[in-house]
């Protein structure tokens, strides 16, 4: 069986995320002004003000205990997608949690799974919500005393960023635009339309990943939107090595990986390859030929 841990170089994409190690954790829905890039803000809504949220990390049999406080003009809840929370913990209004209601809140309990890669995002107008930027990523860890397998992790969180529109109502996203009112500079004319996203950021605004060469890297990959993000890694091959919270019975090898609607996957990349190498979505409408929308650099040295 494939072992997952913390590691002390963890890598980040996004700005500051917050980690838990136990349990006690307040998310906060509210609204925001979030920068997808320079000098380009969006109306979002976000989970402690961040997107993606803060990302919860336990360890497996860690007694979970997460309040969410509403601070929306609207009802809301936490789904744990991937997770087997007791009834009533799952977050579907009506049928497995109750609604939180504007200035209410309300406290999930369960224990920590298996490990694996999980997320949260609301069930109560899931489609908008989700798209406006409330999502995060959930990680189980193994009990303590885990040998290492990796080296650096790397969250890999797809957001498909937008107000009242799908994005398949727009007649495609060049270079990741949508359909979500926004303002700022050199984009659009000074209107954003919407943004395809990695960890909250729009190309070229989303940061390289720099490794060491010979270090293995790991890419926790979710896909919190509507359509499905082929991740193609230049100069080098995914290692899949598990899907959805579950090893594969076998490893695999990949050039480019479609992760579909919310499907998540664990890949290694061995970094044998020095120089630098981008790595983006191949439904091509979705980046340019250089960083843009879906789009980032490794950089292995």
């Amino acid at each position: 069986m494939r072992l997952r841990f913390p590691v002390a170089a963890f890598v980040l994409l996004t700005v500051r995320a917050a980690f838990a190690q136990t349990s006690g954790v307040t998310l906060t829905a509210s609204p925001v002004n979030w920068e997808i890039a320079s000098g380009t803000t969006v109306s979002a809504y976000a989970y402690n003000g961040t997107i993606p949220g803060p990302a919860l990390r336990y360890k497996t049999g860690d007694r979970v205990r997460v309040m969410l406080v509403n601070n929306l003009p609207e009802p809301t809840t936490i789904h744990w997608h991937g997770v087997p929370v007791p009834n009533g913990m799952d977050g579907v209004p009506g049928i497995s949690a109750p609604v939180v209601q504007p200035g209410s809140s309300f406290v999930y309990e369960f224990t920590a799974p298996g490990p694996g890669t999980y997320w949260y995002h609301p069930h109560a107008n899931s489609a908008e919500q989700i798209a406006r930027g409330l999502y995060g990523l959930l990680i189980v860890d193994p009990p303590a005393g885990a040998p290492a397998a990796w080296d650096r992790e790397v969250p890999l969180v797809i957001g498909e960023l937008w107000n009242g529109m799908s994005p398949l109502q727009t007649g495609g996203m060049g270079s990741g635009m949508s359909g979500m009112g926004g303002s700022g500079s050199g984009m659009a004319g000074g209107m954003m339309r919407g943004a395809l996203l990695i960890n909250g950021k729009t190309a070229p605004a989303i940061p390289d990943v720099v490794v060491n060469r010979g270090e293995r890297v790991l890419f926790r990959m979710v896909n919190t939107g509507t359509m499905v993000h082929p991740m193609h890694v230049h100069g080098m091959h995914w290692n899949v090595i598990a899907t959805d919270g579950y090893d594969v019975p076998a490893a695999y090898r990949k050039d480019t990986l479609p992760v579909n609607a919310g499907e998540r996957y664990d890949a290694l990349l061995d970094a044998d390859n020095p120089g630098t190498w981008m790595i983006h979505c191949h439904n091509l409408t979705h980046v340019g030929d250089g960083p843009l929308g879906l789009a980032f650099n490794l950089v292995v040295r």
